[in-house]
């Protein structure tokens, strides 16, 4: 029995040691933090920094960060059982123009998605969601450049991406019925729709929005951008959510209006290009429900992920009466999980309610303002809910707006 029990202790304590070895991975490798301000050393219950470098102050669960730069530190959990060194980037405090327009988004993928297959297709190597990048040599930028270049000949070589990797295969044309030589694949190469803006950097020239990326919608594969646009776009509809059939906004295009900017990165967290002409005539100065409210275009300071709070908070977009603020509450915060799921809410605002039975297509991108700071933006919808949804941190944003500026 002693022995018994004796095992049993062995196998709990390796599958503890185990799960701490993998939970480590899981926590992050890099930590920002504001020069001169104080911090939490608190990334999650349970989860802490330590060994922080001499010069910053630390008591009592904070820390003061000191000048800018990079220095190293370690964050543990379980009591220091999972353990990983990591970056402490400190930089200067950051302020953004607010975003909530709608705006009308235009994407060409770098190449085409394979979204299916015709029954005389003849080969065994592609798969849905493959991005075929070029034929015989020539790069693929469109359905029509696929077509053409597929039926050059009765054999063609195509170079594919799947995921991280890439390779190539050969394929046999077929003539069909109309005397056309076709490889019996359907492929899409491109993406339009609305979407809301989060911000507009003005110091490094770019602008985010959607907080999270766009995927094509039978493969759920990711658009790779050869070129895109965001356009001006007005709300021509509004399709009420309920439980288990999501709401949206039906959007259209200005016609005739000047491009607003360029789509140079679509990412997990949202696209980002670089801005070209001005937004502030899409919605009134100062649109928002109450006296104070900012309104499009208004300057506020960036909060990092360590300062958003759970309680009330504003997500500020355009259902139809230009840009507004909206009364929410973050009911969670996960800085541990998924990029674009950081933040967990409940639209709480009666007139939004109304409208739009709470969140639904096209909002997302909505900026998240807490105390006066940006704090991150709406991604995802719960289907069975449309009163809640998810957000995004704006710091994860901005990690990939540095990369289109």
């Amino acid at each position: 029995m002693i022995k018994a029990f004796g095992r049993v202790l062995a196998a709990l304590a390796m599958c503890a040691l185990l799960y701490s070895i993998n939970f480590s991975e899981m926590l992050p490798g890099e930590v920002m933090m504001y020069a001169g301000h104080e911090h939490s050393t608190s990334i999650a219950p349970g989860v802490r920094l330590s060994e922080l470098p001499p010069m910053m102050e630390a008591s009592a669960g904070t820390v003061v960060a000191g000048d800018v730069g990079e220095y190293e530190a370690s964050i543990s959990a379980f009591g220091g059982i999972a353990r990983r060194k990591i970056n402490l980037k400190v930089v200067e405090p950051k302020t953004l123009e607010l975003g909530g327009c709608l705006v009308g988004i235009k994407l060409r993928g770098a190449g085409v998605i394979v979204i299916g297959f015709a029954d005389f297709y003849r080969g065994e190597t592609l798969r849905e969601g493959d991005i075929i990048t070029s034929v015989n040599g020539v790069d693929i930028n469109s359905y029509q450049d696929f077509e053409e270049y597929a039926a050059s000949g009765e054999s063609v070589i195509l170079h594919v991406r799947r995921g991280e990797t890439e390779f190539e295969t050969e394929l046999q044309s077929v003539l069909c019925d109309d005397g056309i030589m076709r490889l019996g694949l359907w492929v899409r190469d491109s993406a339009a729709g609305v979407g809301t803006l989060t911000f507009i950097d003005r110091e490094n020239g770019v602008y985010g929005a959607l907080g999270h990326g766009i995927n094509e919608n039978d493969t759920g594969v990711r658009f790779p951008v050869r070129k895109g646009t965001i356009e001006r776009s007005r709300v021509a509809g509004i399709t009420k959510g309920r439980s288990g059939a999501p709401g949206e906004i039906t959007g259209a295009f200005v016609t005739g209006a000047e491009t607003l900017g360029t789509i140079e990165l679509n990412s997990d967290c949202g696209i980002f290009g670089r801005l070209l002409s001005d937004v502030s005539d899409l919605s009134p100065a100062g649109g928002g429900s109450g006296s104070n409210d900012p309104g499009l275009g208004a300057e506020l300071p960036v909060a990092l992920s360590g300062d958003v709070q759970t309680g009330p908070a504003e997500i500020y977009c355009d259902v139809g009466e230009g840009v507004q603020s909206y009364a929410i509450t973050i009911m969670r915060l996960n800085r541990l999980g998924s990029a674009t799921k950081g933040i967990l809410l409940e639209i709480t605002d009666e007139r939004l309610l109304a409208l739009t039975g709470g969140i639904i297509q096209g909002q997302s991108g909505s900026p998240i303002v807490q105390n006066g700071a940006i704090v991150g933006a709406v991604t995802h919808v719960l289907v069975n809910n449309p009163a809640c949804g998810y957000g995004v941190f704006i710091e994860n944003m901005l990690d990939y707006a540095e990369e289109a500026a």
